[in-house]
């Protein structure tokens, strides 16, 4: 950041993060209070905290407060056990400055991507006000929920970086970290066995085994085995809970495909917004054939070639950018917040913008099947906000799935904006 920044710039920059931290303390960051208080319940009570019963905090101050279930690593809870000693609204403002911190991180590791291309100051700060412009409204749900999504998309990169600079053991670290935070990051063990990187793996698969049993240092063996059956209890893809997901607020697949394609009811909001009444059965199994097809579509961006080291940075993150995008619609139970993913997509469309408008005068002249979704996603994901259409609008919006269809939309354009579309400026340099 030093390269980017002068030392009056970054003093603005901590006062803009502080700022922003200190705006969203008053949303209290839910989520994050769950983790802290699943801490808690495992340090001081040898509770349950995958059970709802079990997660009753005691606070400090003996103020008790009942919170959701927790459906992380015991590791995580665990580790944040100090954070809780200090004051409730000082530890939310950690947590929301280090998010914050986190995305200028992972928009200077982007860059690293494209040195060339973003060689210029310029060309990367308008580049990172697009991208932060069009995942403005996922950005601010994680920082309003406390989520760790931008944490999960920092350490998948971060991961992939250090392992294409040969550094191993500490790319298995990252995404270990990864891992054992949510369990989504796993698959892109996979990526990097395609990609013939073995050793990654080999370390991740280790960092992954010590992280799981470190708590058993401070908790015992036999209180931690029981934690680990309970959160496998809780992310087994087979879990029941998983199978219809009538919540409001899910947009993944499963979600959608049921919406719209069963009778399936939702939770808060009565209406018929199915277009056929298939059974639960019939519908599953079309699910889990359009999650193969987003599977195998991988192999289009890689251009199907197993076990081949990658020696250009933008197939690369073209790539694992598309993985990355793919998460929140394949794995089931996934929220507005989880979408955050898609952030390294819209980086990437982000630097063919710019460079389009730098040849060609003007954003307007982008390629038309490439604008129009890119502005339908934009539309149906970031100004369907209740804050701008109210809050009747918004749960129909929520409803009737209209995120998943923008979600889509960008898959539209990212999929049409190859690598080799973004040569003639590395050439030129």
């Amino acid at each position: 950041m030093k390269d980017l920044f002068n030392q009056r710039q970054r003093i603005y920059l901590y006062i803009i993060l502080t700022l922003l931290s200190i705006g969203f303390t008053t949303q209290q960051a839910a989520d994050y209070r769950i983790y802290i208080a699943a801490g808690r319940v495992m340090i001081d009570q040898r509770a349950n905290p995958y059970a709802d019963a079990d997660m009753v905090e005691t606070e400090p101050d003996g103020i008790v407060t009942p919170h959701a279930q927790y459906r992380y690593a015991p590791i995580f809870g665990i580790a944040l056990y100090p954070i809780s000693l200090l004051p409730k609204q000082f530890y939310i403002f950690l947590w929301l400055f280090f998010n914050a911190f986190l995305v200028v991180k992972t928009l200077v590791l982007f860059k690293d991507f494209f040195p060339k291309l973003l060689d210029d100051t310029k060309a990367f700060f308008v580049v990172s006000g697009i991208a932060l412009f069009l995942c403005i409204r996922l950005i601010g749900q994680n920082f309003e929920l406390g989520q760790t999504t931008i944490i999960l998309v920092f350490l998948s990169f971060y991961s992939l970086y250090l392992s294409k600079k040969n550094k191993d053991i500490l790319a298995g670290l990252m995404l270990g970290l990864a891992i054992i935070t949510k369990i989504m990051p796993l698959v892109l063990i996979a990526y990097f066995v395609f990609r013939g990187n073995l050793k990654t793996p080999v370390y991740t698969v280790l960092w992954v085994v010590i992280l799981v049993l470190l708590p058993a240092l401070f908790v015992g063996w036999e209180y931690n085995n029981f934690l680990i059956k309970e959160w496998y209890g809780i992310i087994n893809p087979m879990n029941s809970e998983y199978t219809l997901e009538t919540k409001t607020g899910i947009y993944n697949l499963s979600a959608f495909i049921y919406a719209y394609l069963t009778e399936m009811p939702d939770d808060r909001i009565s209406g018929s917004r199915n277009i056929m009444s298939i059974s639960y059965e019939l519908a599953g199994t079309i699910t889990n054939v359009v999650r193969v097809l987003l599977v195998l579509l991988t192999l289009h961006f890689t251009k199907w070639t197993p076990f081949k080291r990658l020696t250009d940075w933008k197939q690369l993150f073209w790539e694992f950018g598309y993985i990355s995008f793919a998460f929140p619609l394949i794995f089931p139970a996934q929220n507005k917040y989880s979408f955050y993913y898609i952030f390294p997509v819209l980086f990437y469309l982000s630097i063919y913008l710019y460079y389009t408008k730098e040849e060609k005068g003007s954003f307007w002249k982008t390629k038309k099947s490439i604008l129009i979704p890119i502005i339908i996603y934009f539309v149906l994901t970031n100004l369907t906000s209740s804050n701008i259409i109210g809050k009747a609008l918004y749960d129909q919006t929520q409803f009737y799935k209209v995120m998943t269809f923008g979600i889509v939309a960008l898959l539209i354009a990212y999929i049409q904006v190859k690598p080799s579309m973004l040569d003639y400026k590395s050439t030129e340099d």
